[in-house]
């Protein structure tokens, strides 16, 4: 499976500073700006994503629809500053939350967990 990880975020500057990370760790990040963007990319290994979007879908059907199209074992964490988001998250049967702000190593130890060499 491609170390390609999807990172859906609606702020550009943090979608950018993730794909930088995750480029120096070697993986190739893609982004997109809003759910549909999302859906939009195939041969994904993980998702990063951020739980609120402005623009459809986000959360729980957001969520749903991309292990529609990736499969129920396709890998998504939820990275949010909104502390409702978790208990939506967990319903949603997420595989794991970090919570906004959060340390590089601890995005890429989540991220290592999930994607493996």
């Amino acid at each position: 499976m491609p170390r390609r990880v999807l990172v859906i975020d609606d702020d550009h500057d943090i979608a950018d500073s993730i794909s930088d990370v995750l480029r120096a760790g070697g993986y190739e990040p893609v982004a997109a700006g809003d759910g549909m963007g999302a859906l939009a990319f195939s041969d994904v290994a993980l998702v990063l994503l951020d739980w609120r979007l402005p623009q459809g879908p986000s959360g729980v059907p957001l969520v749903r629809k991309l292990r529609e199209r990736h499969g129920a074992g396709l890998p998504i964490v939820v990275l949010s500053a909104d502390p409702l988001s978790l208990n939506e998250a967990r319903a949603a049967a997420v595989s794991d939350y970090l919570p906004k702000p959060f340390e590089v190593a601890d995005l890429l130890h989540l991220v290592d967990q999930y994607c493996p060499d």
